[in-house]
């Protein structure tokens, strides 16, 4: 059988039972084992299978493997109707240069992996190259469920936020998504022990927190860590606190923080990264755009912003900003 070059797939945004709906839909051989919620589609190609749940009321999880010989293409069609906000996180196992790519508005976004939170009024699609495999987690959230486990009142001054879930328009933001790999892989991990009696206890914990270690980064609320998962965190206390006392100024350099923790610069950047998920410069560059997004909220302008944490050309600001929030700060000062 000759293969083609690519295939596409379009499915429904926001709304869990259409989703599922629409994947069986799309896929008519697939085997659909309704108890366990599994889904597997395999044919020349496409190998993937999925699986899905109701947690609770109002959280929908799906989890998901695919690889294909071929690129593919997953359109997300908007659901303006639909009072679900949707959270993702994909990633490749291979890490080759930009295997995936994300389309928001005739805007790319590339890498190995990301994670994103946006409402049914979003147009968006995602390639991911042929012969990679992918996997991740998404997760269907209903206005009501954040009502009923957080503080809205408050969420819902963060402009950031409150756009998602407000329903007015098109939403979109992304975060960092390495930090949130190893969560992720646990969330699968435990979805696939079908014989474990706590399963959904566990599902629910792990999804609980990974939903909220994700809104506290999209809505810059300072995280203050005494201790860290992995090691000694007194290790990097200097570099850590050299960080968030200058976000001002340009990165130091992972040879200077290095040094200043008397460690070797290799031994530094592997005990950073085992720890946040995250090099010493993605840290600082999260650390100048949280300042930058609270300086926004107190009504800086752009110009001002971008010279008060260390950049000196606000087009460099706005794509630094966008990588991390989603939207240019020009868009978010209009709100």
């Amino acid at each position: 059988m000759e293969l083609p070059e690519s295939i596409r797939f379009a499915t429904i945004i926001s709304d869990p039972e259409v989703y599922i709906n629409s994947m069986l839909q799309l896929h008519p051989d697939a085997k659909h084992d309704r108890s366990s919620g599994a889904i597997a589609i395999k044919n020349e190609i496409i190998d993937s299978s999925f699986k899905y749940r109701l947690l609770e009321e109002g959280l929908f999880l799906f989890s998901f493997t695919s690889y294909s010989p071929v690129d593919a293409e997953y359109g997300l069609i908007p659901n303006p109707a639909s009072d679900y906000c949707t959270l993702v996180f994909y990633f490749t196992e291979k890490r080759t240069k930009n295997p995936l790519y994300l389309k928001v508005d005739e805007q790319f976004y590339s890498g190995n992996q990301f994670a994103a939170f946006f409402n049914g009024q979003m147009n968006a699609e995602i390639f991911i190259k042929a012969k990679q495999q992918a996997f991740g987690i998404q997760l269907e959230i209903h206005k009501k469920w954040f009502a009923e486990n957080s503080d809205l009142a408050s969420l819902l001054k963060r402009p950031l936020f409150a756009d998602i879930l407000n329903f007015r328009e098109k939403a979109f933001v992304q975060a960092e998504a390495e930090q949130y790999q190893q969560q992720v892989e646990n969330i699968c991990s435990v979805f696939d022990k079908e014989k474990d009696v706590f399963q959904k206890l566990k599902l629910k914990a792990g999804v609980h927190k990974l939903i909220y270690l994700f809104l506290e980064e999209i809505c810059g609320i300072q995280r203050h860590k005494k201790s860290t998962p992995a090691g000694d965190p007194g290790e990097l206390e200097f570099a850590l606190n050299y960080m968030e006392k200058s976000y001002g100024a340009d990165f130091p350099g992972t040879g200077f923080l290095a040094a200043q923790c008397k460690m070797s610069e290799s031994s530094f950047n592997k005990k950073f990264k085992t720890i946040f998920r995250l090099t010493a410069a993605q840290h600082f560059r999260n650390l100048k755009m949280k300042e930058a997004l609270r300086l926004l909220e107190l009504g800086y302008n752009v110009k001002d912003v971008c010279y008060k944490i260390g950049y000196q050309d606000t087009s460099a600001f706005g794509r630094s900003f966008k990588q991390v929030y989603g939207k240019s700060p020009a868009s978010y000062v209009k709100k």
